[in-house]
Parts: C-alpha cells; sequence; structure tokens
C-alpha cells in the first residue's frame, strides 16, 4: 500500500521513483566484532533488532557528521514518518541504527540523482519496530 502511494505521489509530482536498498531488520550477534581490553573478553548475547534509519549529508564516519533532520509527522500512535528533501547532486547515505539505542550503524550510499527520501517507522502492538525507506528522484 505504501509503495502504490509513493509511485503515486512521484509521479503527480514529476519525480521518479529510485530503488533504494531497505535497512536490514537484524545484525545478527556472530557478525559484531568487540576488541577487547587486555583480560576481558567481548560479548555480544543477542541478535541486534533494527531500531531506526535517517539520512547524513558526507561520509557517515566523519565525526560530527552533518544528519539530517528532515520533516517529521506523527500519523498516527502507530506510525510516523520524516521527509528528506532538496538532496539532488550531494552526497547522502542511509544510515540504519540497531539496538535499543541505536548503538550499532550500517550506512549505505544513496545515488545522487535522488532528490528526496521518506523514512516512515512504525510500531506494533510488542512495541517492535518496522522501517520502510522510499525515496525519488527527478525525472530527467
Amino acid at each position: 500500500m505504501h509503495t502504490a502511494a509513493s509511485l503515486l505521489i512521484a509521479a503527480l509530482s514529476g519525480l521518479a521513483s529510485a530503488e533504494v536498498p531497505q535497512c536490514p531488520t537484524e545484525i545478527s550477534a556472530s557478525a559484531v566484532q568487540i576488541k577487547s581490553s587486555p583480560g576481558w573478553r567481548g560479548l555480544v548475547p543477542t541478535r541486534l533488532l533494527l531500531a531506526n534509519a535517517g539520512l547524513v549529508i558526507g561520509p557517515p564516519d566523519l565525526e560530527p557528521r552533518a544528519e539530517l533532520r528532515g520533516d517529521y509527522t506523527q500519523l498516527n500512535a502507530r506510525l510516523e514518518k520524516t521527509t528528506y528533501s532538496g538532496l539532488a547532486s550531494r552526497e547522502k547515505w542511509l544510515i540504519c541504527s540497531y539496538g535499543q539505542g541505536g548503538e550499532i550503524e550500517q550506512a549505505y550510499r544513496l545515488p545522487e540523482s535522488i532528490d528526496r527520501c521518506i523514512v516512515r517507522r512504525s510500531r506494533n502492538q510488542y512495541n517492535e519496530v518496522g522501517v520502510e525507506v522510499s525515496c525519488c528522484s527527478f525525472a530527467r
């Protein structure tokens, strides 16, 4: 349903929908490496679930990094969206955060032609998070 609405909005606004990979829903415990201090052993007892997503301008590993705020909208008690506009011709990255506080992140570089992205976040009755990312670029 969200995809159909995104395509309709893109068609009406002169923008073309762009394929953007979705954030993986989890990171396995075995994928996380901890370099411990002497005498200590690093442990990751469980998988890390997707907690959030957002966009940054410029390299994601540069500190401080330019995290975009976007236009936030609370759609209902369990659904919210953030719209990021004016992104064309800029280096931009999709950041996927994992763990209860977003302690672990993965980044994916988006094509320069993308001008707008919408990140939708939902929570079910068990407080599990769902994240959907849709982006579009100017039709040329």
